[in-house]
């Protein structure tokens, strides 16, 4: 009930239009309840009095009041979709948004398909309760009472008898409510599973190629499908069921209504006019409460939606720029100290996992160029992500110009850190907008500027439509190496105080990252640049090598200190010599 709650509360923004909606409904009803009341007077007072002009002007009337409930009705239902939009539109801007600002903690565990089966198939039940379920309960509400306070008022004895099967029929409802709940929850849960199913296929749709495993992941998916397709026939037998059901017993309310009216009427104890608008009215009985059914599952795929959409929504933000972080990250120079830096992730125990990150202390000056070597696992890339906050520090302090990197504002901060991911990300765009992404408003010339120095500008001279060729979804269309030297003309680009090169050359060839280097030579002067390489061509520039081991730094110093000295960096070296040499 509190999630219904809380869905209702996104209607604040649209009062009017709800308002509006809710005199249309009443006007609409009351139109309703009116005219099988003059069918009434037709029969009795026209009919019985041979009145032709009251029975003509009382037609003329239920026609005007007829029209007037189908404008209201138009009405109602644009005031409903609008009202049902606006709340659409909301939750997904607040969906959107905060995943946006969510960790990388979040998404090490998140499943892209059920993210999105909750932005899109989980909003959607939300909308068709709030902007038409809900609305059609109240009139059925409304509808149901208002027509039993008319009958009442016009035969009381015969409304009683009317209603004899209408607890049954509630009873009925009562029972479809408590199992379709839990159905309608499986069925969302199930198609996240099946849309986490397709979007990890298509994803991946090379990899599958690859190790011709297509039947493999037709049979994953067929069996997510089946599974989906046998929930919902669950859910469609309880509705067969149902349905039927509550039919069966709305039509015995009509049928005693025609069977306890006729020997009224036959008794002299209720006019012909009575009994005709009492047929009409049975009606305003059947219909809210067979309706109710429908409305019953539109309100349970809501109510066990919602949850979905609010746990997202209600994840914590673990990282954001810390109240009073005020700290200007425009006069960041690049000096950067780890002390006594212990990293675990969230849910890892500290004291019985072994860290990620153990003790690290680190100085670097302005810059300085760092190599970080290390076997995998070993928290290289950990000990970058650290730097732009992507996760906190577990324990210590991490500083770049001797402020903690927690007392700068966080966009501010990650503007000054350009980093070049192991896994490389392009967008479906022009190569011109991947690579002014972090800087969307640098001209042609920076652009260039930026690709040369990536290696990347000739190559791109040779497409038919150079800068602003579209290179497909996450970079289809180009090589490993290409889309790696587009995502370092992108971090060159944006002239950060702070370079990350995470692995940014390990798809080109010995000669092309050769020739980066070569480019990079200007670009990382007076720049502090972090370099994590496998190939040792890679660091043998650096002013200082760094080891790590199990989390731990285990050497430290230049090439030739460390080549000197027994460990990772020399057994390194010595097996890419000997692979050299083959």
């Amino acid at each position: 009930m509190k999630n219904l709650v809380r869905l209702l509360r996104y209607l604040r923004p649209s009062t009017s239009w709800v308002v509006i909606s809710l005199v249309m409904m009443v006007l609409g009803t009351v139109i309703d309840l009116i005219a099988p009341w003059m069918l009434k007077l037709i029969f009795d007072e026209g009919i019985g009095g041979s009145d032709v002009k009251l029975i003509l002007a009382l037609i003329i009337g239920l026609a005007g009041i007829q029209v007037v409930k189908s404008i209201a009705m138009f009405v109602q239902g644009r005031a409903q979709e609008l009202v049902g939009q606006n709340v659409v539109y909301t939750l997904r801007e607040q969906l959107y948004n905060h995943l946006q600002r969510l960790s990388f903690s979040y998404y090490d565990k998140a499943q892209t398909g059920q993210l999105m089966s909750r932005m899109t198939g989980d909003i959607e039940s939300v909308k068709n309760f709030i902007g038409f379920g809900a609305m059609a309960m109240f009139t059925g509400a409304m509808t149901f009472v208002g027509t039993i306070v008319f009958m009442a008022f016009i035969q009381w004895q015969v409304t009683l008898l009317c209603m004899a099967s209408v607890p049954l029929l509630l009873f009925a409802l009562y029972q479809f409510n408590k199992k379709v709940g839990p159905a309608w929850g499986q069925i969302r849960e199930q198609m996240g599973k099946l849309t986490t199913t397709l979007q990890e296929n298509i994803s991946g749709i090379r990899v599958v190629k690859a190790f011709a495993r297509e039947n493999v992941e037709q049979s994953k998916f067929e069996e997510r499908n089946d599974q989906n397709f046998e929930t919902n026939m669950d859910r469609a037998k309880l509705e067969a069921k149902s349905f039927p059901l509550m039919n069966f017993y709305g039509g015995l309310v009509f049928l005693t209504m025609i069977w306890v009216g006729a020997y009224f009427v036959a008794k002299g104890n209720m006019s012909l006019g009575t009994f005709m608008a009492f047929q009409w009215y049975t009606w305003g009985i059947i219909w809210p409460l067979n309706m109710l059914g429908w409305q019953i599952n539109i309100m349970q795929q809501a109510i066990k939606a919602a949850p979905r959409v609010f746990e997202v929504l209600d994840t914590p933000v673990d990282i954001s720029s810390e109240a009073g972080a005020n700290a200007d990250t425009d006069r960041i120079e690049g000096n950067v100290s780890f002390e006594g830096v212990s990293f675990h992730f969230a849910d890892q125990d500290p004291e019985q996992d072994a860290g990620i990150l153990v003790d690290i202390s680190l100085g670097v000056k302005q810059g300085e160029v760092i190599a970080v070597l290390g076997a995998t696992g070993s928290g290289k890339s950990s000990l970058i992500a650290l730097m732009s906050r992507f996760y906190d520090v577990s324990q210590g302090r991490l500083l770049i110009d001797g402020v903690d990197v927690r007392d700068y504002e966080l966009e501010g901060l990650r503007r000054k850190i350009g980093i070049v991911p192991q896994e490389t990300f392009l967008f479906s765009a022009t190569i011109r907008e991947n690579i002014a992404y972090g800087v969307p408003e640098a001209t042609q010339e920076q652009i260039e500027w930026a690709s040369r120095k990536a290696q990347i500008h000739s190559f791109i001279d040779t497409l038919p439509h150079g800068y602003d060729t579209i290179i497909g979804e996450r970079g289809v269309g180009l090589s490993g190496g290409q889309r790696q030297r587009v995502a370092l003309a992108r971090a060159i680009l944006m002239d950060p105080p702070i370079l990350v090169l995470d692995e940014a050359t390990a798809s080109v060839d010995t000669a092309t990252e050769s020739a980066i280097h070569e480019e990079l030579l200007e670009v990382m002067k007076g720049r502090t640049t972090f370099i994590i390489a496998q190939r040792l061509s890679s660091v043998k520039r650096a002013d200082r090598i760094v080891v790590l081991d199990g989390g731990k730094i285990v050497q430290q110093g230049t090439h030739k200190e460390l080549f000197e000295q027994e460990g990772f960096f020399r057994n390194l070296f010595q097996m890419q010599e000997a692979a050299a040499a083959r």
